[in-house]
């Protein structure tokens, strides 16, 4: 069975957007996407910046954390 995990691919290493695969060593098939310029770390939140609405309320790290996490499973 596939399931696929998003991840930047950086000097041989996969550093996961989400949730790593709960697995130590597995074969992977990676597509990758060209059209786009990969960017990491401190420039992502900018490009991503607008994207989402402002929350009506403060969200703390752990709601976002139970968020993702959220998300993550339903993958």
């Amino acid at each position: 069975m596939l399931k696929s995990y998003e991840a930047f691919y950086e000097n041989g290493k996969l550093n996961w957007l989400g949730v790593p695969p709960p697995v130590n060593k597995v074969k992977v098939l990676v597509v990758v996407e060209e059209h786009e310029q990969v960017e990491q770390g401190g420039q992502s939140i900018k490009r991503l910046k607008g994207i989402a609405p402002r929350p009506v309320h403060p969200v703390s790290l752990e709601d976002m954390e139970n968020a993702i996490q959220l998300e993550g499973a339903k993958r």
